[in-house]
């Protein structure tokens, strides 16, 4: 049975791959939307709900992933894109003014970095600070230099600690955790999360909602969106097309279990606006 508290919801925050879209990479890419997936952000946005489209990913910049997500035929609106690497950006800008911040990742975190007036240090110069995104490559000089930083004293931060990706087609390895983790193994100094589940990326959330907690519903596909929602007071709903299944559902302890869990996006749809689904269909 669907909660009160989630029906009654205005502000919402989506999660992407195994959500909304089904993918075997990150951030949407190369996917196809989920059954009714457009539809349920078209009858959001209809309804003046307030939305924010979420990813762990973080090599390319909010707009890039955006502007995918419109060509397969989701209708998201670049301001309201959220990636783990302007969550990062926006925390570090935040609690570290001033700071030099070596970043081990591509443009999807030092844009946004960069927009918010951050001071960049190279492998070569003194680093205050040192945050993780992913990246395509990484090279030996800028992960010798972030091990040195971290290891004087310098602050980790990684815009994910999940092992694996989960989209909905299969799984593949989180880089950026990888090498947050690699840079742990040598310096033994664990990494600071500024993405999903952080309690920080949930305060950036209620922000930008504008809503309070038990107004906002977090939709995802995996543990990190049960937990986000748990940091945040916020209601939970789980989709089961991606990274938990049914069989997985029940294995967990009954306080890491969502408010309500549904086959999918389309479900989630058909019991919030039940006469546009009858037109609709899946």
């Amino acid at each position: 049975m669907m909660s009160a508290k989630i029906t009654a919801s205005h502000g919402w925050m989506l999660d992407v791959d195994g959500c909304l879209v089904r993918t075997a990479r990150a951030g949407g890419a190369g996917g196809t939307p989920m059954p009714l997936a457009a539809e349920f952000l078209t009858a959001l946005y209809a309804g003046g709900h307030n939305v924010i489209v979420c990813t762990n990913a973080s090599e390319k910049t909010p707009a890039e992933y955006a502007a995918h997500l419109r060509e397969i035929g989701l209708p998201v609106r670049d301001e309201d894109f959220m990636t783990a690497g302007s969550a990062a950006a926006e925390y570090i800008a935040h609690h570290h003014p001033g700071a030099r911040v070596l970043v081990l990742g591509a443009e999807g975190i030092a844009a946004p970095l960069r927009e918010l007036g951050v001071s960049f240090a190279d492998p070569r110069s003194p680093a205050d600070v040192v945050v993780v995104g992913a990246d395509s490559s990484y090279s030996t000089a800028a992960l010798n230099a972030a091990a040195l930083a971290v290891d004087a004293g310098a602050p980790l931060y990684t815009t994910v600690s999940s092992p694996w990706f989960h989209g909905g087609a299969g799984k593949s390895i989180c880089v950026s955790a990888a090498m947050a983790h690699a840079i742990t193994w040598v310096t033994g100094v664990e990494p600071k999360v500024l993405g999903k589940p952080s309690p920080e990326l949930g305060e950036t959330l209620i922000r930008r909602l504008g809503h309070p907690p038990e107004s906002i519903t977090i939709v995802g596909d995996a543990p990190a969106e049960i937990q986000l929602a748990r940091h945040m007071g916020a209601n939970s709903a789980l989709v089961l097309s991606g990274a938990i299944t049914e069989a997985g559902l029940e294995s967990l302890a009954e306080a890491e279990k969502p408010d309500v869990a549904l086959a999918d996006i389309a479900e989630l749809h058909e019991m919030l606006f039940p006469a546009l689904s009858m037109t609709q269909g899946k």
